[in-house]
């Protein structure tokens, strides 16, 4: 009776035809169709909202920069002196493209957190701990040029439309206002914050890649920006070979305070995939020759700029 019900219905209409025979199908080949459908929408939908970002104009960024640097320099204690402005003027005259729409503009900021992040108005921020720890000049200007290439990529606006399309995508499939069913917007939340993070993941190789790129096209050493990710991968896995444990530990507490504004900053997590990205990078074609942008006198004045102020200020 069912089938004879059915073949009536699907002589109806070509709508009432594909319908029924949809029902007809077997539950098992159904749900792989559901999923290959939804899998190919998915992936048409995400790659589409980069190209959204292209309509965006360049105004936005900076808005979206000027409002995190407020709250920054509201945070942190700012130390820059002659010999930090000369050295990331001179830096950023190596490394910023010609043809770049953005203008950049670095601090220093007094803090034992080994970091540095990039907002989206090209404003630049090195945190002390990473000055006071490099090695070498060309480890700075390394994670300098992965900052610029996070700016000159646009991340944080890409990521941002990313973000609000993908808690849109889930939203509509999970459905807004379902009552009490809180679980539910927790799920939102959780695969939002987990695509996101993703896509962040893919946007730090391609400033690794963006940087190296830079750093060659004006024969400047890439070898820095490995060592800095080879020294915050001990520093993960907690086998810095720093002696002063009490700066590490002070280093840890000022991390844990300041999470909610670094949070969604830009970030390096020093992976041993990225190493290895790196290091194929590097191999490839031409190494620069260029470690030093400044003399050794002023890049140590650079290294102790902030314990410079701290001293000035405990007088």
């Amino acid at each position: 009776m069912e089938k004879i019900w059915i073949q009536n219905k699907k002589s109806q209409s070509h709508a009432s035809a594909l319908f029924y025979s949809i029902r007809e199908m077997n539950p098992i080949v159904l749900g792989i169709l559901s999923l290959l459908i939804v899998t190919i929408v998915g992936f048409f939908y995400f790659k589409g909202l980069e190209f959204v970002t292209n309509f965006i104009p360049l105004s936005m960024d900076k808005s979206l920069g000027d409002s995190v640097e407020l709250k920054m320099e509201a945070q942190f204690q700012k130390c820059d002196t002659k010999a930090t402005d000369r050295f990331f003027s001179e830096a950023l005259k190596k490394i910023v493209p010609k043809d770049s729409k953005h203008k950049f503009e670095i601090s220093v900021l007094s803090s034992t957190i080994p970091n540095a992040f990039a907002l989206s108005n090209g404003k630049i921020y090195f945190f002390s701990g990473l000055l006071n720890d490099a090695d070498s000049q060309e480890e700075v200007i390394g994670v300098l040029a992965h900052e610029i290439a996070h700016v000159e990529k646009r991340h944080h606006m890409r990521n941002l439309v990313k973000a609000g399309g993908t808690s849109l995508a889930i939203s509509l499939v999970v459905g807004p206002g379902l009552g009490n069913m809180e679980f539910l917007e927790t799920f939102t939340e959780i695969g939002s914050t987990i695509l996101v993070l993703k896509f962040s993941r893919d946007f730090e190789t391609e400033a690794d890649k963006s940087s190296i790129e830079y750093l060659k096209s004006q024969n400047m050493s890439t070898d820095g920006l490995l060592r800095f990710f080879k020294r915050m991968e001990k520093l993960e896995k907690g086998e810095s070979d720093s002696e002063d444990n009490e700066e590490v530990s002070n280093a840890k507490d000022e991390k844990s305070t300041t999470n909610q504004i670094t949070d969604f900053l830009s970030t390096h997590p020093a992976t041993t995939e990225r190493m290895k990205t790196l290091e194929s990078l590097i191999q490839k074609g031409k190494k620069g020759t260029i470690k030093k942008v400044v003399s050794d006198s002023i890049w140590k004045e650079v290294q102790t700029a902030c314990l410079d102020f701290k001293n000035s200020d405990s007088k």
